[in-house]
């Protein structure tokens, strides 16, 4: 049986959106939202920073195996367009969890204060 690795999806991995299609194997374990505080953008995609304090983060957390992991790796272009790191995120019970995150380097687009991608609307 392959490693597990939990990841936490804020942009267009999510659900209803472009990307998602990319996670199908991976075990949907729900709702979640980052512990500390970031800066989510908005320009041609979404951008997670974490030089800027704004507000936790909305998204949803997975576990992926190592070729998933991989795949979103090569989606992300890591660790060369985005830099993926592990933060700790509460899932939809209130547990600490640590999961892999996908960072941008610097802000990039509208900054979506509330930090949910949905604040975006049809997006």
């Amino acid at each position: 049986m392959s490693e597990q690795h939990l990841v936490f999806v804020y942009g267009t991995l999510r659900k209803g959106y472009k990307n998602h299609h990319l996670m199908a194997g991976a075990r949907d374990l729900g709702p979640a939202r980052s512990l500390e505080s970031y800066a989510l953008f908005l320009d041609d995609y979404p951008y997670l920073v974490k030089t800027q304090a704004v507000a936790p983060v909305v998204g949803e957390l997975y576990a992926v195996d190592e070729a998933g992991l991989a795949r979103l790796d090569q989606l992300e272009e890591h660790p060369n367009w985005y830099c993926r790191e592990r933060i700790t995120v509460l899932d939809q019970a209130g547990r600490r969890r640590e999961a892999w995150v996908y960072f941008f380097p610097r802000p990039q687009g509208r900054l979506l204060a509330s930090g949910d991608l949905r604040e975006a609307g049809d997006y």
